[in-house]
């Protein structure tokens, strides 16, 4: 029979990812706490984890029971708080995840106008990233650009942009009006790494057209991205909201990149009823009409 303690000692496992660290965090010893986990395996003849070296990672088992003992021990806390007459101080906050600065950034300025209660604790990665910690409740919410439909998930369109090409201020192609993606495969392009929602943009069209490119750098970030064309080193891309104020470099709309892509809030269908979420979606729903 499956007991509080061992659901206790996996959602500590799950948020650690360390056996270690959990054992410290519910002041257990390590065996202790790895008997627990052996034993609600057992129980429910699922894998709950997947352990390579020292890395831990939840199944499709353990995530899915992850998000129930994340509400689980959520509304014990809150219940505990309501009989102690207590707040907790992280009440008001809102974990937001986001791919990219600029639309998450709008999104918390206009909430702080009608909600200056509510305080913002802000997450930055690429959209893959994102995602994953979105599903394992990292965050309460994300605002990603061109998110994918799940049925897991609740969205509403914060604003639309436009992918350009970012062109040094001192290349040979001038600052044409536009530029089409056959001429720019001739150039160095910098690339952004795996999972980059923008890069995702650039690689669907350059399949689409049948060009193969050796990018001349793959950069980890939007500002390496930027910094590199600044220095000279190739032709990048960035969406149209991003590139504004910067002298070194200009933002060229690409005609074989007709898309718009759309800046999205995202929470999983489980934080539809937290009130803080609520606000949140009001706000961008506003910001967006």
């Amino acid at each position: 029979m499956t007991t509080y303690v061992q659901l206790k000692a996996f959602h500590a496992i799950a948020i650690e990812r360390s056996f270690h660290r959990a054992a410290e965090r519910l002041r257990l010893t390590q065996p202790a706490i790895s008997i627990q986990i052996r034993n609600l395996e057992r129980e429910s003849a699922s894998a709950l984890f997947r352990r390579i070296g020292n890395t831990i990672s939840l199944t499709e088992a353990g995530q899915a029971l992850f998000e129930n003992t994340s509400r689980m021990f959520e509304a014990e806390g809150m219940a505990l708080d309501l009989l102690r007459g207590e707040e907790k101080e992280f009440s008001q906050t809102i974990h937001l995840g986001a791919d990219g600065p600029h639309a998450a950034l709008d999104l918390i300025t206009s909430a702080k106008t009608v909600h200056p209660e509510i305080d913002f604790r802000v997450t930055m990665a690429n959209a893959r990233t994102t995602w994953e910690n979105l599903l394992s409740l990292k965050i309460d919410a994300a605002v990603m650009v061109s998110a994918h439909l799940d049925e897991r998930a609740i969205t509403q369109e914060v604003s639309r942009q436009r992918l350009v090409a970012l062109i040094p201020a001192n290349h040979d192609l001038g600052v044409p009006k536009s530029i089409t993606l056959e001429k720019l495969v001739n150039y160095p392009l910098i690339f952004r790494e795996f999972g980059s929602s923008t890069q995702k943009i650039v690689d669907d069209a350059l399949a689409k057209n049948q060009f193969r490119v050796t990018p001349a750098l793959i950069m980890g970030s939007r500002e390496a991205v930027v910094e590199a064309v600044a220095r000279g080193l190739g032709i990048g891309f960035a969406y149209s909201r991003e590139i504004a104020g910067d002298r070194r470099y200009k933002g060229v709309p690409i005609s074989g990149i007709q898309h718009s892509n759309i800046d999205m809030l995202v929470a999983l269908k489980a934080q539809a009823k937290n009130p803080l979420v609520v606000k949140l979606f009001e706000v961008a729903r506003n910001l967006h009409d």
